[in-house]
């Protein structure tokens, strides 16, 4: 499922209308529409206040699987926009990849 795909998904689940979350958010509403068409993606920070507004961690946007050390990696640069953590993500980086 596309990022557009989930932000329409957990809206309708929490019966929320797109002008409710816009509202929850401080999202123009035509913005809200644009992201769940697929017109417009949302940028880091509006994807943080678009889970706030859903009640919901925004690690729910992304697709993650993890099978190996390479996919934990991956998840960890994937989500670390979100956290301020890009240190530890350096430090896990040095010490998995020197093993």
């Amino acid at each position: 499922m596309e990022i557009n795909e989930k932000i329409r998904y957990f809206r309708k689940q929490r019966g929320l209308s797109q002008e409710l979350l816009a509202e929850r958010t401080g999202i123009n509403v035509n913005t809200i529409r644009k992201y769940e068409i697929g017109i417009r993606k949302p940028k880091v920070e509006q994807l943080k206040k678009i889970a706030d507004g859903l009640e919901i961690s925004v690690i729910e946007f992304l697709d993650i699987e993890i099978e190996n050390e390479a996919d934990l990696i991956a998840m960890l640069k994937k989500i670390s926009p979100f956290f301020k953590w890009d240190g530890l993500l350096h430090v896990l980086e040095g010490d998995i990849c020197s093993k």
